[in-house]
């Protein structure tokens, strides 16, 4: 039993490698355009996916708690590939939106799900500590992949076909979901005692608004990751209007990746220095500073400011689910990760038209702005909440 818990960990550690090979991850967008799309349906799609996932969040989290994290990550898998399929095969804006509704439900059913998959297998283990190195040794696999296949897939394309790209990408997510399949269960989480969804969503949503630290690390989650969200589409309309080379979008986009991975994978360091909540302020403090400093700069340098930025990134998000987990019973775990998210995607879908539109009417360069001034004002807000307040 031990055993098979403990493979656990090297099992996910492959199941991030092939479960989410993404060789589209830097053409996705040519890919649509070629099939005669125009941006406007193109971020359509996107207005769908992000709908889409808003309303499976956290059903998505009940149903891993209830049912188990394994059959919702392979069941997130399967969801994948036939995203890909539709993809690969489709030539119509309708296909499309379909794909991204498949796309949704993968991204719906593996949010919190690995999460929680990671700590319970831990907690079992009587390892729990380890969960910020372990998840973060997973996302920095993840971070380095997508980088990776940015790069090597917009090489690739030079060879292959975009859909002969999204059918290499689908082979390889087969294996991760067959990965997937040979998890070990977790014993650790006890099941939903009730069976109906409302009364557990309203005891999740009690759990984390009675309780202040879950509430105060949400509040900050949602505004802060949603600007970190925008960040992979103001990268590409700031350096796609400046006068720079297309490698160096590329290696702007690669910075968000690999840097956001490095920092989930040193996160753990940190916190055994700093307390979390110091570490946070800090990090809502220089992210600020950091925005403000891409405004001011040339691009070139603009690249640094990029690379720090998502370093604070990966070590904040796993700051705040390692304080989460920590805080909160197994059989509601996976749905208050859900919630998290759910509040990052209300507040993104808020704001991003709003950064659109000052990239429209101003220039990508005013929206870091913007960003930098909304985060200063929020940091006095979180140092309220976080010191002052006690």
């Amino acid at each position: 039993m031990k055993k098979k818990l403990e493979a656990n960990i090297w099992k996910y550690y492959l199941y991030v490698l092939f479960g989410r090979a993404e060789f589209t991850v830097a053409i996705i967008v040519l890919f649509y355009l070629a099939n005669n799309l125009t941006m406007y349906q193109v971020m359509i799609l996107e207005t769908v996916f992000t709908i889409t996932l808003f309303l499976v969040e956290v059903p998505s989290g009940i149903f891993a708690d209830k049912y188990g994290r394994k059959l919702s990550l392979a069941l997130s898998g399967f969801f994948l590939i036939i995203s890909y399929l539709l993809l690969g095969f489709g030539t119509t804006l309708f296909i499309f939106i379909l794909a991204r509704l498949f796309d949704a439900l993968f991204w719906g059913l593996m949010s919190g799900s690995d999460s929680a998959f990671v700590y319970d297998t831990l907690k079992e283990l009587k390892r729990e500590k380890e969960y910020s190195k372990v998840f973060g040794r997973g996302n920095t696999i993840w971070m380095f992949l997508l980088a990776s296949l940015s790069i090597i897939g917009a090489y690739l394309s030079n060879f292959f076909s975009f859909r002969e790209l999204i059918f290499i990408s689908c082979s390889i997510v087969f294996i991760g979901f067959l990965i997937s399949l040979t998890f070990k269960e977790p014993k650790f989480h006890k099941k939903i005692g009730d069976t109906n969804y409302i009364s557990h969503l309203k005891a999740a949503l009690s759990f984390a608004f009675n309780n202040k630290k879950i509430r105060n690390l949400m509040i900050y989650y949602t505004l802060v990751a949603s600007f970190s969200f925008a960040l992979y589409f103001l990268i590409q309309a700031y350096y796609g209007t400046s006068n720079v080379s297309s490698t160096v979008l590329g290696i702007g986009v690669a910075f968000y990746f690999v840097f956001g991975g490095i920092g989930s994978m040193i996160a753990h360091k940190l916190n055994e220095k700093v307390s979390s909540e110091n570490l946070l302020i800090f990090i809502l403090l220089f992210s600020s500073l950091l925005y403000f400093g891409i405004f001011l700069v040339n691009p070139y340098f603009s690249l640094g400011f990029i690379a720090l930025l998502s370093l604070l990134g990966g070590i904040r998000d796993l700051i705040i689910d390692q304080e989460i987990h920590d805080s909160t019973e197994s059989h509601h775990r996976a749905t208050i990760i859900s919630i998290k998210s759910l509040f990052r995607s209300v507040i993104y879908a808020i704001f991003a038209p709003l950064i659109g539109l000052i990239v429209d009417i101003y220039t990508p360069s005013m929206a870091f702005l913007m960003i930098g001034i909304v985060l200063l004002v929020f940091l006095f807000i979180m140092l309220f909440l976080f010191k002052f307040k006690k």
